[in-house]
């Protein structure tokens, strides 16, 4: 009992931190605070109990598939070294602390946090980025195309069909019906204004201006854009790094970059919150 006291505590510490960089430091996390949550949580596991072969195990393949997501540019440094501290302090999905009934199949923590924190983000991104985000000049472009809204239409029918299904094949509680019907509704508004929101995440920077690890917003780049910059170098990806900038010293070309985005790390606190009071949400709505 007291053990997962202190992993609950130190979870919460460490990630409000992580949150706390990702808002007011810029999305820079300091890598002598990442490397020593990962020290803290490596303790924790030694000094807490636990089989240390599967912690590890489990947390490597999350480290693993967490570097292929940066190299892909889907998420920062910082991000793989969070998501590494939270499976070494709570490596398998806890009893929910709210609703206690839900069995959670012993599946891995951090898999409820990442649905929970997608969750989150598009609530906070819809409302961010709509109602309260700087307009931009490039957002003049933005248009709402029929075939986004008939897309996003046939998914808020498909979602219905499907809460309908489970609630009277499965007999799935009210609670549940009525968070995948969020989700339904959530999802397809966020289709139709993805591009807007896009628009107002950005910055058109000349490549000298671009740091390391910023990420490219190559969805709002024309293919023939894209052709050129790849012609420029051969590391022209979402992630720049340095080879990429070096290549492209030389050019004065701007070039849509991700500084306003949506800080991940406030997502995943608020993900580690609703996992421990609710669990795995998709098993709360099945």
């Amino acid at each position: 009992m007291y053990s997962e006291i202190i992993r609950v505590i130190l979870i919460m510490l460490l990630a409000s931190m992580y949150a706390y960089f990702d808002v007011f430091n810029k999305r820079e996390i300091p890598n002598i605070f990442a490397y020593l949550s990962i020290v803290v949580a490596l303790v924790a596991v030694i000094l807490l109990g636990g089989d240390p072969y599967y912690i590890l195990l489990l947390a490597a393949a999350i480290a693993f598939a967490g570097y292929v997501s940066y190299e892909k540019g889907f998420v920062g440094g910082g991000d793989i070294f969070e998501f590494v501290m939270i499976t070494l302090l709570i490596p398998l999905q806890p009893i929910p602390y709210l609703i206690k009934t839900v069995p959670q199949l012993g599946l891995p923590f951090i898999f409820s946090v990442f649905i929970a924190s997608g969750y989150v983000s598009v609530i906070i991104i819809l409302v961010y980025y709509l109602v309260f985000a700087k307009r931009t000049k490039i957002e003049k472009r933005f248009k709402i195309e029929k075939k986004i809204l008939r897309k996003a239409i046939l998914m808020l029918f498909t979602y219905c069909l499907l809460a309908i299904l489970i609630y009277f094949v499965l007999n799935v509680s009210i609670l549940g019906i009525t968070l995948l019907l969020m989700i339904a509704v959530l999802s397809s508004i966020l289709i139709v204004f993805e591009k807007l929101i896009n628009y107002r995440m950005i910055t058109e920077l000349s490549p000298q201006e671009i740091l390391p690890e910023d990420m490219l917003a190559l969805n709002l780049m024309s293919s023939s854009e894209i052709k050129y910059f790849e012609k420029k170098s051969k590391n022209f990806g979402r992630l720049a790094n340095k080879k990429l900038l070096h290549d492209l010293n030389d050019v004065k070309r701007k070039i849509p970059v991700y500084r306003n985005a949506a800080p991940l790390a406030a997502f995943i606190w608020f993900g580690i919150i609703l996992s421990l009071l609710f669990g795995n949400l998709i098993l709360l709505i099945i």
